[in-house]
């Protein structure tokens, strides 16, 4: 019996799903041709219409990095990618809610020209890293705090290698550790008594076998202040297009330094105006973390928001109905990420 590579197989497989859905795309659009494709398995159809969505730039082909414009069709493939499943970083962020260019729900639902489909979207990192507050002592200048982090994939402690950065005021400061193989590894810092109010730990980790799997968690705890951080001086961190956008409805409050992490990177922005900073566009295969701290008269904080914007809920929720749910492994920016579409009913 001949045999045929895993890449030809897929090739051959994507092959048959995109004609699938593209002589339905050149009649109508897809809520207007579900009649006529009645004798098709609807499995099949939903299967062939998440590859769609994940193998074609959608148009136009840069909707993702340019916030003036939405998709007059849906598709989230970065432009000029010769692999399959690699995702735009801008058109995947723009999908998350807490950015403040994210499409709307009727927004994507029109692009993707559907009308009597639910459509769900997620999509989550690798691995889960969490964190938490172990132990800690005080000197006379200073606190020693120890922190716990534990690493899982699938509900399974994975060993990986880590990179802890602490952020606090006028402190900065980053160590390697790893976890064992039950995924438990602990971290120490001190900090200064001079560098009071919000701290933040942001740690990444990345699996030994494969430099792909890298993933974040972000822990932010008070540092000789029971003052939790006000409302009031908080603002939307908005990354697209390697620029991070600041938008505050306040104006009271100096920002004093913005960072960019990431596992093996880390890097002063620079403003190129009052609300924005030039985000580098670095090639290594780690998500991004965006930190900026900021004051007012009284008090010191953080901000933090990742790049891509990733994990995100966007679309209908399935959570109490049936679903049809495609489950792919993707790379935006180099690294891997679990992506969930599921289609249904009429959305709510």
């Amino acid at each position: 019996m001949p045999t045929i590579s895993i890449d030809t197989f897929f090739a051959c497989t994507l092959m048959v799903s995109v004609v699938i859905i593209s002589s339905i795309l050149l009649t109508g659009t897809l809520n207007a041709q579900m009649a006529s494709v009645k004798d098709l398995n609807q499995d099949e159809y939903f299967r062939a219409l998440s590859e769609y969505v994940l193998l074609n730039t959608g148009a136009p082909a840069n909707w993702g990095s340019d916030s003036t414009i939405g998709p007059s069709s849906f598709g989230l493939a970065k432009q000029g990618s010769l692999r399959s499943y690699e995702l735009d970083i801008d058109k995947t962020s723009r999908l998350n809610s807490q950015n403040a260019f994210a499409l709307t729900y009727p927004e994507i639902l029109t692009a993707a020209g559907l009308s009597d489909i639910a459509l769900g979207i997620s999509i989550s990192q690798m691995m889960n890293v969490s964190i938490s507050l172990s132990a800690n002592s005080t000197s006379p200048q200073s606190v020693m705090y120890t922190f716990r982090i534990s690493v899982s994939q699938d509900g399974a402690g994975v060993e990986t290698s880590l990179h802890c950065y602490t952020v606090a005021r006028n402190f900065l400061s980053d160590s390697y550790n790893s976890t064992s193989a039950d995924g438990t590894g602990y971290f120490d810092v001190e900090l200064p008594n001079a560098s009071n109010g919000t701290a933040l730990l942001v740690v990444f980790a990345r699996a030994f076998q494969d430099s792909r799997i890298t993933a974040y968690g972000v822990y932010s705890f008070q540092h000789l202040s029971s003052q939790s951080q006000p409302e009031d001086t908080t603002f939307n961190l908005s990354p697209l297009n390697y620029t991070l956008f600041l938008n505050s409805a306040y104006s009271n409050f100096t920002v004093e330094n913005c960072y960019a992490f990431s596992y093996g990177y880390q890097s002063n922005l620079t403003a190129t105006s009052n609300e924005t900073y030039a985000i580098p566009t670095i090639s290594e295969t780690s998500p991004m973390v965006l930190v900026t701290s900021a004051s007012n008269a009284s008090t010191y904080f953080i901000n933090w928001t990742d790049y891509p914007q990733v994990p995100l809920e966007a679309g209908a929720d399935f959570q109490n109905s049936e679903s049809y749910a495609f489950s792919y492994l993707v790379t935006i920016k180099g690294t891997l990420y679990n992506l969930v579409l599921r289609f249904g009913g009429i959305s709510p």
